[in-house]
């Protein structure tokens, strides 16, 4: 049998301990204790961590505000002043004149007057008696007719919308105050007899700028050469405004596409309804479908619903012969252009194939309502061409024809100032 070595530790029986030096503290695991308390303190450390990291993230994410204290401040309040007798305006508004005939009440005349006798002879002297004279002065001052006097009133004018103002003893130059933008009159018998006054207006608006701006300072320019209407460029006339209602011609051209706004589409409808006119010129005509087209178009499709028909007008309209006669319709425009096709960065690889010409419009379209021709579109570029300084006679003259057919329709704002002046007593 195999013995257990005595020099083997594991194997060595402890040493008794004396039962005399036993006590209570023997009892005790100090290994098992050890753990406990490494268990204890571990989880305490952790504890601890965890309850200090909590409050320095609470600490550094809290939002501190700092009250600033307000420094002292002085208010200067300044009093109206009191006033102490009524407020009253100065200035008091007139009332509108109004142009009426006079008209002479006929009455008995106030005085008797007894004249002289006189009396001739052969030989040729005059005898002459005395007389006297009774006189009652009446204080009033209306003038007297004495009843052996007849009036008679025969008018010669006849009931036509042209009128001569001679007659109406009214000039036209005195009635270019600014109150009205047009005044004008045309001879019945020669329609190149028209005289007169127009502000040419330019449409702008929120989003709208025109282009081509000398177009219409050289097409104003055309119309005081051409005829005798005095014509002048007025300021910039916005969609939106009230003042849209006195100018009877307005014109706009766009090279790119634009939006009007609820209000300024309502204004340019109500305009063109209560005799407006307006002339929409495209300024890239030379490409079909393009973004000034859609949106000039659109414009008057917003602004006239389904009354906005876009319609040829024909060569026997009176817009083409109320001043020069347009028998083969309206001249050509910048419509028919010379164009490279794009895709070429270089112009010494373009070629002969790489051009191309775009069509002839061969009429300009209308918008009418109610037998009124309110506006035109043209897909012809003519304002390409007024801003030009040569070449562009025919393209003036037609713009003069635009001029004086606004001024001139029936039921256009310019007639309807001018019913003022014209009404058949």
């Amino acid at each position: 049998m195999h013995q257990p070595c005595e020099d083997n530790p594991m194997t060595k029986p402890k040493p008794e301990i004396p039962r005399r030096f036993h006590m209570a503290s023997d009892m005790i695991d100090m290994e098992k204790l050890e753990k406990e308390t490494q268990k204890l303190l571990f989880l305490g450390l952790v504890v601890a961590i965890s309850f200090h990291a909590a409050i320095g993230s609470y600490f550094m994410f809290k939002r501190t505000e700092v009250k600033v204290v307000k420094p002292p401040t002085m208010e200067l309040v300044i009093r109206r002043p009191r006033m102490t007798k009524p407020f009253e305006f100065r200035k008091k508004r007139i009332k509108q004149r109004e142009y009426k005939k006079k008209e002479i009440v006929q009455r008995k005349p106030s005085s008797e007057i007894k004249t002289k006798s006189i009396q001739q002879n052969i030989l040729g002297t005059i005898s002459s008696y005395e007389f006297d004279t009774k006189m009652t002065v009446d204080t009033r001052v209306d003038a007297f007719v004495p009843e052996s006097i007849d009036f008679e009133t025969i008018s010669t004018r006849e009931p036509e919308k042209q009128i001569s103002m001679k007659e109406e003893m009214i000039s036209l130059d005195d009635l270019d105050t600014g109150q009205f933008k047009a005044m004008v009159i045309q001879d019945p018998h020669d329609k190149q007899n028209v005289k007169g006054f127009v502000y040419i207006a330019t449409l702008w608006g929120a989003q709208l700028e025109p282009s081509f701006k000398r177009a219409v300072i050289h097409l104003s320019d055309a119309v005081n050469r051409y005829t005798n209407i005095n014509s002048k460029v007025d300021k910039h006339l916005f969609v939106d405004s009230r003042k849209l209602f006195e100018t009877p011609f307005v014109f706009l051209c766009v090279d790119k596409g634009f939006e009007l706004t609820d209000i300024e589409t309502k204004n340019f409808g109500d305009y063109l309804r209560k005799g407006g006119f307006a002339v929409l010129d495209n300024g890239r005509p030379e490409d079909e479908y393009s973004a000034a087209e859609a949106s000039l178009r659109q414009m008057l499709r917003n602004a006239l619903g389904n009354e906005a028909k876009f319609l040829p007008i024909s060569n026997s309209h009176p817009l083409y012969h109320c001043f020069f006669d347009f028998d083969d319709g309206p001249p050509q425009g910048s419509e028919v252009d010379i164009s490279i096709v794009s895709g070429l960065a270089n112009m010494q690889f373009a070629n002969f194939n790489t051009f191309t010409m775009s069509k002839k419009v061969y009429y300009l379209e209308g918008i009418t309502i109610d037998n009124r021709l309110v506006a035109i579109y043209s897909d012809k570029g003519y304002a390409i061409k007024w801003a030009a300084t040569t070449n562009n006679e025919p393209q003036l003259r037609i713009g003069v024809n635009m001029v004086v057919f606004a001024l001139t329709q029936e039921g256009s704002i310019s007639q309807q100032k001018m019913d003022v002046f014209s009404s058949v007593q």
